[in-house]
């Protein structure tokens, strides 16, 4: 498989299923050893826990992918996540305000499948942005 194709299937990963909400999708690209060092439980139903805390916190979340690189089965890529807190997360209640915060994703590709992701969010950022720390 070739390196750019290994970067679409990240690209559809971000568009259609954390941007579109589109979880089906994932039955097309996720291998089913699928690995993520990132969510709990570590695998597809922990992205889909993930999705739903998001969906319902960020309802008009967005994420814009900035740099996308790619060398041998690895897809590294440098994000922005962006939206409003509409409702709960983490415990703290919906404030209405925007956040644009970093975030940094390491995937695995084999066959056209992600196999495993590792992922980190600048959550400090996005809890001082949403007023968490008032």
């Amino acid at each position: 498989m070739s390196n750019s194709t290994n970067k679409d299937v990240i690209k559809r990963f971000v568009t259609e299923v954390w941007n579109e909400n589109k979880a089906d999708v994932l039955d097309e690209i996720l291998d089913p050893a699928y690995y993520d060092y990132s969510s709990e439980p570590r695998n597809r139903e922990g992205i889909e826990r993930l999705l739903a805390i998001v969906n319902e916190a960020f309802p008009d979340h967005k994420t814009i992918i900035e740099e996308i690189i790619d060398k041998g089965d690895t897809v590294a890529v440098c994000e922005t996540f962006c939206g409003t807190h509409s409702g709960p997360f983490r415990g703290i209640p919906a404030s209405g305000k925007k956040f644009e915060v970093g975030r940094y994703r390491f995937f695995k590709i084999v066959n056209g499948k992600i196999v495993s992701h590792r992922g980190l969010l600048d959550l400090p950022a996005l809890l001082r942005q949403i007023g968490a720390d008032k």
